[in-house]
């Protein structure tokens, strides 16, 4: 996965860096071994639904946003959720998971 842009919350996923704005694509090594099936990003924060269907998020989590208990920016962590998730969708500081229905019951 290549990103780039303001990176100053950790939203794009790609570690401690230092640089606050990655000005040309730059690969996320985070997901190297990882397919990524879905990307849905917030106004500081990016939430990722892998291809198994496990969600990590992270950046800005001021609001609660990423879905951990923490209130603070964080980099990519698991959501931990005993559902498979298939898509995702994100607005300025919320989610919204689509499950993968034959997984959801």
């Amino acid at each position: 996965m290549l990103c780039w842009g303001n990176a100053s919350f950790g939203q794009l996923g790609l570690g401690g860096i230092d640089e606050e704005i990655v000005l040309e694509p730059r690969k996320s090594d985070f997901f190297l071994n990882k397919r990524v099936r879905d990307v849905g990003c917030g106004l500081r924060h990016t939430v990722f639904v892998l291809d198994d269907g496990t969600v990590y998020t992270c950046g800005c989590n001021d609001l609660g946003q990423l879905g951990h208990e923490k209130l603070e920016t964080t980099n990519c962590e698991t959501w931990l959720s005993p559902h498979i998730f298939a898509y995702c969708a994100a607005g300025q500081c919320h989610y919204l998971l689509f499950p993968a229905w034959k997984h959801f019951i």
